[in-house]
């Protein structure tokens, strides 16, 4: 997504120059299996079926897949069994078309938001699920909002980043908080922190924008939140009132990557900066160590996943919306790319994409859980 964020504050910048304590898992005690049972795209051959950059999965109200291609700059809608339905969006500059969007978010009655360049301006894009239609774009001040993810009724949760140079040194805030469709101002706000603004550090602004923290809604009013770190493992749940409910901390430790991994990060984060148009890129050098979490999602029974960052290959610890430990998942027959697959959860089931395909190409990946 160009310009996103790196650019965006550069611009700004140049212009204004109840604790539940430590869970007791037993990973063995309940262990069940994420199996691909199917998969839609193809390598070459219909361009319906051929994706340039996968960026998002959501399920969709009534069941069906909407898959979010930055290349093609456009939703795609499959049925359940990978049929072809329609397209939402199309590139261009005019109003409903869309340029380089990267995150995808969809309410429980249907509104869909894509963050971004679209309608000749960066920041939010809002549609109509069951038409297609274009509903209107906000601005965003500097970077459009990340990390969204639908929630209740008309209602969605994201992370916000904002420059700040009121004190004559550049500070970047960090937010999350639940927004109602098409209002341009929060119901809660979870928390905010802020760092120093340091156009020098690439992979920090990467990191900040892409990742930084992992967010899950249900439908029933709660929020759950991750701050993504190599040394704590930390979930914490908000209720619909929007304070604190209760969090869950996971006794992990913490786990070096693999020079194979290495370069497979160095590849993703490469290509995220890439999206956002940096001029010269220096080499992108991670952390070492990995996160502990990689992802947080609500299934439809409104029971957490939370994704474990140090294995090879996914796996996750599966909480009651109380936060008591139900039982591990991990992925049977996982792939050479596994390591670096994204997924959704929800009602109807599990969808997966890799962000560094072994293939050459990326699929959506359907997966069901068996004991």
């Amino acid at each position: 997504m160009k310009r996103l964020m790196a650019t965006a504050l550069i611009a700004a910048l140049a212009a204004g120059c109840g604790e539940t304590g430590e869970s007791p898992l037993d990973a063995a005690a309940d262990v069940r299996y994420l199996v691909v049972v199917d998969s839609i795209g193809v390598e070459t051959g219909d361009s319906c079926y051929t994706f340039g950059g996968i960026e998002g999965v959501e399920y969709c109200p009534d069941g069906n897949i909407a898959v979010l291609d930055c290349v093609k700059a456009g939703l795609m809608i499959y049925s359940p069994q990978g049929e072809y339905l329609r397209r939402i969006g199309q590139r261009g500059n005019g109003p409903g078309e869309l340029g380089n969007v990267a995150f995808l978010a969809m309410t429980e009655d249907g509104h869909i938001l894509l963050a971004g360049e679209g309608s000749g301006i960066l920041g939010l894009h809002q549609y109509e699920y069951s038409t297609g239609e274009w509903l209107g774009s906000i601005p965003s001040m500097t970077t459009p909002p990340t990390c969204i993810e639908g929630a209740e009724e008309d209602c969605h949760v994201r992370k916000d980043l904002r420059l700040d140079v009121s004190t004559g040194e550049p500070i970047v805030f960090m937010s999350a908080s639940k927004y109602r469709f098409g209002s341009e101002e929060p119901v809660h706000t979870f928390f905010e922190t802020s760092f120093p603004y340091d156009p020098q550090d690439i992979v920090g602004l990467v990191d900040a924008i892409w990742f930084g923290v992992d967010m899950a809604a249900d439908f029933n009013g709660n929020t759950w939140i991750s701050h993504r770190s190599s040394t704590e493992a930390v979930v914490v749940r908000y209720g619909p009132d929007g304070m604190e409910a209760d969090r869950i901390q996971l006794d992990l430790e913490p786990v070096l990557r693999t020079p194979e991994e290495l370069e497979s990060e160095r590849l993703i984060l490469t290509t995220k900066a890439m999206i956002m148009d940096f001029d010269q890129l220096p080499p992108m050098e991670p952390d070492p160590y990995k996160p502990l979490i990689t992802g947080v999602h609500a299934d439809g029974d409104g029971n957490l996943w939370v994704q474990l960052g140090g294995p090879a290959v996914p796996e996750f610890r599966v909480f009651s919306p109380e936060g008591d430990f139900l039982h591990t998942v991990h992925l049977q027959n996982p792939a050479a790319d596994a390591g670096s697959w994204k997924f959704c959860i929800g009602d109807p089931g599990v969808l997966a994409y890799a962000d560094d395909p072994m293939e050459g190409y990326q699929k959506v990946y359907m997966l069901e859980m068996v004991q």
